[in-house]
């Protein structure tokens, strides 16, 4: 990119003849032709690409199609100019969509894995905290807690302890407000 115009250039080197490039042969006159398009397609590259070294290699790969079109069948083509630009816009949202596709899906990979990384965090500093809350806990409490961690009700608690689960709940209130003191006092303390 050229500071002073600020227009990006792409040198095109001058040819003698055919030459052969990674797409295969590109005809002499395809490639005069791919360089009077580039200037019109160049806003195109930088909207779909941002990429001119792209959008180069995209336009040799056209001028490659074409020049094998051509050797193939030359009154077939009749505006080499139309055929080779078409050709061109053609392979140029194709490499964008396929670009774009790559792009969504390396973002969502990676916007999974810092989620699955922040929520393994959070999952981590739950389970310790928890553990550090049971340590404090009377074992009634602390095997209550467990099961309610797992999914039982303070109804199929009661029960299977031979209790009434509103004495069950006040019980467990009291000591999950002794716990919260507990936690504040010492929080206090650390400030």
């Amino acid at each position: 990119m050229s500071s002073s115009t600020c227009k990006p250039e792409i040198t095109w080197p001058d040819l003698d003849s055919s030459y052969t490039d990674e797409f295969g042969r590109i005809d002499r006159t395809i490639y005069e032709i791919a360089r009077k398009i580039w200037p019109v397609v160049v806003p195109s590259i930088l909207r779909l690409l941002r990429d001119l070294q792209a959008g180069q290699a995209v336009m040799m790969k056209a001028a490659a199609l074409v020049s094998r079109k051509l050797n193939e069948d030359p009154q077939k083509l009749t505006n080499l100019h139309g055929y080779l630009y078409r050709t061109f816009i053609h392979l140029l949202k194709e490499k964008a969509e396929k670009e774009g596709r790559h792009a969504e899906l390396n973002r969502a990979m990676w916007l999974k894995s810092e989620a699955g990384a922040k929520q393994s965090d959070e999952a981590i500093y739950e389970i310790i905290l928890i553990h550090q809350l049971l340590e404090r806990t009377d074992p009634d409490t602390r095997a209550a807690l467990e099961l309610r961690l797992i999914g039982h009700t303070f109804e199929e608690i009661a029960k299977w302890r031979g209790m009434n689960s509103n004495h069950l709940r006040s019980e467990w209130s009291k000591e999950i407000r002794r716990l919260a003191r507990s936690c504040m006092r010492e929080r206090r303390a650390l400030l």
